[in-house]
């Protein structure tokens, strides 16, 4: 898969500008504030439907314009494909995939795949479980619609059971109703979490393999937190676990296990990466978590995603930016910088000036 040309008019600080990309590696250099994560975030953007920053839609319109058009055309390995996207201050935003429109986002999923990085990526080893969640979810959305449609299912169900515990209903009356509730929340629940230990599982092999190329001596495991136990099924855990805990669900009003309460836990050499290591080797996990996703993602579809790097290459030193750049030369990559590294290979170089492309 590969971005052919980007187009963007009243986006971010960007007026009207269009873009063309290469195979390879490309750079999007430029100093600090000029637009390089920008032009990322709108790839991101038409690959997900919504922005790496959790921005409103209305915060990426061009500020005193109304409207903003991103416009895509990509190739991928059933042929060339185009993604246009309306946004309106005043209306929910629009797209167009092959000028069909499409009526819910969740047809968008898995059209452009692409696997991004930023800085604000450590999040995913260092902050809170339901950053891990929402990397699993993303992650294996891309390439597994009924992954994607189980979790929203889930949480559907979810919502309604939370519901009912919070209610001022008679304990009796709650017991009723979550009796109808809960086995099709455990149902689902079963198939979620087959679909991540099956991916998690996957990811622990491809990145404790990339990690030890880039670092040499690190061992890195990744773990599901959700610990089946032997000689019993996912559901009949499930099933146990929900009865242990409906009196504390009761007690505290809300749902108290399940896939929304997992979480991954990465280590290096044994130790906790959340507690034990430093920050740059969190970076270098997050990286190399990132780069196992491409190849994940290419074994399910067929055929690699495009990588978006934005501002990795300044927290790493030179070993590592030699090793990042030879691994990632095999499929489409697009690296914001604001300096070029010194190489002797050529690559396609795009400056970015005040939302100026040249």
């Amino acid at each position: 898969m590969e971005v052919k040309s980007l187009e963007l008019i009243n986006f971010r600080n960007y007026k009207k500008t269009k873009v063309e990309f290469k195979s390879g590696i490309n750079f999007v250099v430029g100093k600090n504030a000029q637009g390089k994560t920008n032009l990322l975030e709108s790839l991101y953007l038409l690959s997900v439907g919504k922005s790496p920053k959790n921005s409103r839609d209305k915060q990426i319109i061009l500020f005193n314009e109304t409207n903003a058009k991103i416009d895509i055309k990509f190739s991928t390995r059933v042929g060339d494909k185009n993604i246009q996207m309306y946004l309106d201050k005043n209306d929910k935003k629009s797209i167009k995939i092959n000028n069909l429109n499409i009526l819910k986002l969740t047809e968008l999923v898995g059209i452009l795949s692409v696997v991004y990085f930023s800085p604000d990526e450590m999040k995913l080893i260092k902050e809170v479980p339901e950053d891990r969640r929402t990397f699993l979810d993303i992650s294996i959305s891309q390439f597994d619609k009924p992954y994607m449609y189980n979790l929203m299912k889930y949480n559907r169900i979810l919502k309604m059971r939370n519901q009912i515990l919070k209610s001022f209903d008679s304990v009796e009356s709650k017991k009723e109703q979550l009796h109808l509730f809960t086995p099709q929340l455990i149902e689902t629940a079963e198939k979620i979490i087959e679909k991540r230990l099956l991916f998690i599982e996957n990811l622990k092999i491809i990145a404790k393999n990339i990690h030890k190329q880039i670092t040499d001596t690190e061992n890195l495991d990744i773990n599901y937190s959700y610990q089946k136990k032997e000689n019993s099924s996912i559901k009949d855990d499930l099933t146990n676990q929900f009865n242990s805990s409906l009196e504390k669900d009761l007690e505290l009003g809300y749902t108290t296990i399940g896939p929304h309460r997992d979480d991954i836990v990465f280590k290096i050499n044994d130790k906790d990466c959340k507690y034990f290591a430093s920050q740059g080797q969190q970076r270098t996990v997050s990286l190399v978590v990132k780069l196992s996703l491409m190849e994940i993602i290419k074994q399910e579809i067929g055929e690699y995603p495009v990588l978006l790097l934005d501002d990795v290459l300044s927290e790493l030193d030179g070993t590592r930016q030699d090793r990042l750049l030879k691994m990632t030369t095999k499929y489409q990559t697009i690296i914001s910088c604001v300096s070029i590294p010194n190489l002797t290979e050529k690559f396609n170089v795009i400056h970015v000036e005040n939302g100026q492309i040249s």
